[in-house]
């Protein structure tokens, strides 16, 4: 009898599935300017307080991704300090149908209390900075990023050619979006609703050179009244010149249409070349492990979220990143936006760059030390006539426990 109880014991310990999990939680000090939907002193102390947890499930076919952090931010206020929470969820699954071919389902949600980098993402910014002159907003006002998508991932029977594809629906900003026209002095921005497709194709023509095809769309509803389509298609080509060094370079055209609120104007049509180029090599730092840097630059069109106009804009950045051991990292970001266009934006301009420091402490294997830096600054027709300048750093400690089997 105890034979065949083990062997049935040992065939349902292997037949369940393996799953891996990380927790981890953070505690950072936070000194800031304040954002848009404050007033009261120029700087601000706050303090983070972020657990999370990460984990896969997986068998043959099947994986399973789930990521939660809750954010507790005690954050000084006008007269009082505040404790508020943002919290964050992630999850996706992959099925493999059969060797070539997956199907996939994703979706994320942030909600919450404004993030401490600015009121939220809008589509193509970072954080937006705070402006002295700008009409007060109610600080506790919930903000909502969230995003669901289903897609595929296939070779469609070729040898080195990828196809995947999304299509999602997204809602990001205020859970109460403003539903009029955003004016200079105002700190908030609309809601935008909108259905997106995705589609990208990798073919390797040769061990060092692929084509590449990217096509991109949305059709964005605004809680003003306005709505901006748009549809990118940019087939390109990537070179590798050695296993860390290649570049890409896709070209392509944007074609869109813009519904004014106004019942007196008509629709636009919107047409804009598209041209994107990456850059990725190492640079020559460090014996053991060399800082990765990535450069780019994208002529692409940008659907403003104050304004909603969709115009031409032009950036260039640079990315540098330096991986030690025990997960050790520096990350160094610099950024720089501006219109090329003749309109009412013609004299926006955004500078952006940021310092991430993570590093172990000794003699200890749960315990990392963060430090983080970033400042913005943002020239545009709403917030202000002068350019505007925000900045964020913090100091925290990190600990991570790591645990699963293959």
């Amino acid at each position: 009898m105890a034979l065949p109880a083990l062997a049935l014991g040992w065939l349902l310990v292997a037949s369940a599935p393996a799953v891996k999990y990380k927790a981890s939680a953070r505690v950072e000090s936070v000194v800031r300017t304040r954002l848009l939907t404050e007033q009261g002193s120029a700087v601000l102390a706050d303090v983070i307080i972020a657990p999370r947890l990460d984990s896969v499930l997986y068998t043959n076919l099947l994986e399973v991704k789930f990521s939660y952090e809750p954010q507790f931010l005690m954050r000084q206020a006008v007269q009082k300090p505040t404790l508020e929470i943002l919290q964050s969820v992630y999850a996706r699954a992959d099925y493999k149908i059969r060797r070539d071919l997956t199907l996939l389902a994703v979706h994320t949600t942030t909600y919450g209390a404004f993030p401490l980098e600015g009121i939220g993402g809008g589509v193509g910014t970072g954080s937006t900075p705070t402006n002295p002159g700008a009409r007060a907003i109610d600080p506790s006002s919930a903000y909502v990023y969230t995003e669901t998508a289903v897609g595929f991932l296939t070779s469609l029977g070729i040898k080195r050619l990828s196809v995947g594809g999304t299509l999602g629906w997204v809602v990001n900003g205020l859970v109460v979006g403003e539903t009029r026209p955003v004016k200079r002095g105002d700190a908030s921005y609309p809601q935008q609703r909108y259905p997106e497709l995705r589609l990208q194709s990798f073919y390797g023509a040769t061990r060092r050179d692929y084509f590449t095809l990217s096509l991109y769309g949305r059709d964005v509803s605004f809680s003003t009244g306005h709505r901006d389509s748009i549809l990118q298609f940019s087939p390109g080509v990537q070179h590798l010149f050695s296993p860390l060094v290649d570049l890409s370079v896709e070209p392509g055209i944007a074609v869109g249409r813009v519904y004014p609120r106004r019942p007196d104007r008509l629709p636009e049509d919107v047409v804009m070349p598209i041209l994107e180029t990456t850059l990725n090599t190492p640079v020559p730092l460090g014996n053991h492990w060399p800082v990765k840097a990535k450069v780019r630059a994208r002529y692409l069109p940008y659907m403003d979220p104050l304004t909603t106009e969709l115009i031409p804009r032009a950036d260039v950045g640079v990315d540098l990143e330096w991986k030690g051991r025990r997960e050790a990292k520096v990350l160094g970001k610099v950024r720089y936006a501006h219109p090329l266009t003749s309109g009412i934006h013609r004299t926006d301009a955004e500078f952006k760059t940021e310092l991430e420091v993570l590093h172990p402490l000794p003699n200890s294997r749960y315990l990392y030390v963060q430090g983080k830096g970033q400042l913005t600054w943002t020239k545009h027709l709403v917030l202000s006539s002068n350019p505007v300048v925000q900045w964020y750093t913090s100091v925290g400690l990190v600990v991570r426990y790591d645990r699963g089997r293959l």
